[in-house]
């Protein structure tokens, strides 16, 4: 069960605190509560977080004290926290370790629908254990009092973001409310999902599937264990099996748990149970690690080889199956695992490391330059290196958030890597933070600013040309020459050379951040 966000402010440990941004999201429902004080994004994401264990209800309580004085890093931890799953910060220590509360984090949590609660400032001696036993505590009172809980549940699972909405997400919500393991299995009997309670446990589920015989609550051993029959579409689809170590299971818990899963199936689980390569892309990208093990094994395709991602986008959506096809035909040959599907319009491309010597660029550059020939428009975005499908995960998350400003920021590119996206929202973040950090980065443009053909040749010839004359003449339609005496004209100006590192960096986040800002007006 869980409890409204809002009405914890009401405990006498979180009575004194304060609501400083983030207002909107007090309205969901909190289902547990966690300490944190990892603060390094990289470690969190390598070592702590992965998203079979996003909970959709959790807050957290941190006193951020390894990151105290770094404001890009707690804005960092924030919108990290947010994409796991948490649902908002408790905060300690302001005024001991943190010396105040920045606008940017505020403005960040203002954005996010992200809670930032405050307790007292400039006490030392506040505990993290008062909090944590109220929460808890009115979190098990609830349990007590309501003993319906699947419909809130439901709720709960269809207002999480779709890339946190898939059978991990909602299992581990279910053996959080209910203090059980929960085994999804196909008609076979072959695990596809499954979550336990608690999270350490070594319960033995395979063996625990296989003494599970009726639909009637049994004992087996110490076990409480049942197994009903999810339906989909009026078929038998899936395995439910429950089991409860030391304590029996109830028929209400049971009947509630099983309508969750019933649920989710009928309204998020289309063709769960199909055994293809479009159910494991799935997997993959929405980082259902058992679901993806399973059908890898099915398939025989080894997902651990994959370390390489193509997003590829096609305009017009009715040619998205003759370039799935031309894919799979010219880029077969380059690898040993090879996977080519449509998710969320658009192709996904997972790759080995490949079987020839033939670099990724040279290989996009030849299926790119086809697509070109044949007319479609299209592009191509490359993920290399990936280390675990949790990367790919987040790769696609941050591909999608980018991608539209990407394409206005490089109109005229065809093919992306991860550093153009990196860029991108590095660029984002500076407009994010406001008119002052906005200020600083168009500095160095300052004495171009009231003369728009040369913002405008400067834009060409760095974002679109990568600073090459002829190529930039081309598409401003003047000579290379005038490209030249205008670049020359803009280092006189600046004082710089903006075709020279280190300065070119310089201008080329200038000009980026000026470019983008004329798309944000635009939106």
């Amino acid at each position: 069960m869980s409890v409204e966000f809002k009405s914890l402010l009401n405990l006498p440990s979180l009575r004194e605190a304060e609501v400083v941004a983030g207002v909107d999201g007090l309205k969901r429902q909190v289902s547990s509560i966690t300490v944190l004080e990892q603060s390094n994004v990289a470690k969190l994401r390598e070592e702590l977080f992965n998203q079979e264990d996003k909970y959709g209800s959790e807050i957290v309580i941190s006193g951020l004290m390894t990151i105290s004085h770094d404001i890009d890093a707690q804005v960092e931890m924030i919108q990290h926290l947010q994409r796991e799953g948490e649902i908002g910060l408790i905060l300690y220590y302001v005024g001991v370790f943190i010396p105040e509360i920045d606008q940017r984090l505020l403005d960040t949590c203002n954005k996010l629908n992200f809670p930032l609660i405050v307790m007292p400032e400039g006490e030392p001696s506040l505990r993290y254990s008062e909090v944590i036993y109220e929460v808890v505590e009115a979190i098990v009172k609830q349990e007590m009092v309501e003993t319906s809980f699947s419909n809130q549940m439901v709720e709960q699972i269809s207002k999480l973001p779709a890339n946190q909405r898939n059978a991990d997400t909602m299992l581990k919500m279910l053996t959080d409310r209910t203090h059980s393991s929960i085994v999804l299995t196909d008609m076979r009997g072959q695990i596809i999902n499954a979550g336990t309670w608690p999270s350490i446990s070594t319960l033995d589920l395979s063996y625990m599937v296989k003494q599970t015989t009726g639909t009637n609550i049994q004992s087996i051993e110490t076990v409480s264990a049942v197994k009903r029959t999810i339906f989909h579409s009026g078929m038998e689809a899936i395995q439910f099996y429950m089991f409860k170590e030391n304590q029996p299971l109830t028929e209400n818990m049971v009947e509630q748990a099983a309508e969750v899963v019933q649920i989710f199936m009928n309204l998020w689980g289309q063709n769960y149970e199909a055994v293809n390569t479009q159910e494991l892309v799935k997997a993959i990208l929405n980082d259902e690690s058992v679901k993806m093990r399973r059908l890898g094994a099915v398939l025989h395709i080894d997902v651990g080889n994959i370390s390489n991602v193509w997003f590829v986008h096609v305009e017009e959506p009715t040619l998205q199956a003759i370039v799935m096809r031309q894919l799979k035909e010219e880029m077969t040959s380059h690898f040993n695992v090879l996977l080519v599907e449509l998710f969320e319009q658009t192709i996904a491309v997972f790759m080995d490391e490949g079987k020839t010597n033939e670099g990724f660029d040279m290989i996009a550059f030849e299926v790119s330059k086809k697509l070109q020939q044949e007319g479609i428009c299209h592009t191509i975005v490359q993920y290399l290196g990936m280390d675990t499908t949790s990367d790919v995960q987040t790769a696609y998350s941050k591909m999608k958030e980018y991608f539209e400003q990407a394409k206005f920021l490089y109109p005229k590119q065809r093919m992306f890597t991860q550093l153009h996206f990196q860029f991108v929202a590095e660029c984002e973040k500076r407009i994010a933070e406001g008119e002052k950090s906005i200020h600083q980065a168009l500095g160095p443009l300052q004495p171009l600013i009231k003369q728009p053909e040369l913002l405008d040749t400067l834009a060409v010839f760095l974002l679109d040309a990568q600073s090459h004359y002829a190529k930039a003449g081309k598409l401003l339609y003047v000579h290379m020459n005038t490209i030249k005496y205008r670049i020359k004209r803009i280092n006189e100006l600046v004082h710089y050379s903006v075709t020279k590192l280190p300065e070119s960096l310089t201008y080329y986040r200038a000009i980026a951040i000026w470019r983008l800002l004329k798309n944000t007006e635009k939106r």
